[in-house]
């Protein structure tokens, strides 16, 4: 999952490579995604992931944490695939409609 999310996530921070089961990913930058928006997206394409928002009782940057458990490699790869493509698409115009941008101070 680690490889995955260097390839397909660049700009992403892993949290809790050692803890387990899973890991928790972060979206730090200038425009943030609402995570549990892009959880859904991502549901909606057949990648289940939980919104690190509902595990926070803080603010904090938006974020994922994924399970590995129960995955092949290749399903990995390509959930992570999938993530990597709903926010590249978050630049354009018809993401937009679709994805609830918020502001930096959030």
């Amino acid at each position: 999952m680690i490889q995955a999310v260097g390839t397909h996530l660049p700009g992403a921070r892993i949290h809790g490579a050692a803890a387990g089961l899973h890991l928790t990913l972060t979206f730090p930058g200038s425009r943030r995604l609402a995570d549990a928006e892009l959880a859904a997206v991502a549901l909606a394409r057949g990648v289940k992931v939980q919104p690190l928002s509902w595990h926070r009782q803080r603010p904090g940057e938006p974020g994922l944490v994924l399970g590995y458990a129960a995955r092949t490699p290749a399903e990995i790869d390509d959930g992570i695939a999938t993530i990597g493509r709903i926010l590249s698409a978050t630049t354009s115009t018809t993401a937009r409609r679709s994805f609830r941008l918020l502001p930096d101070d959030t």
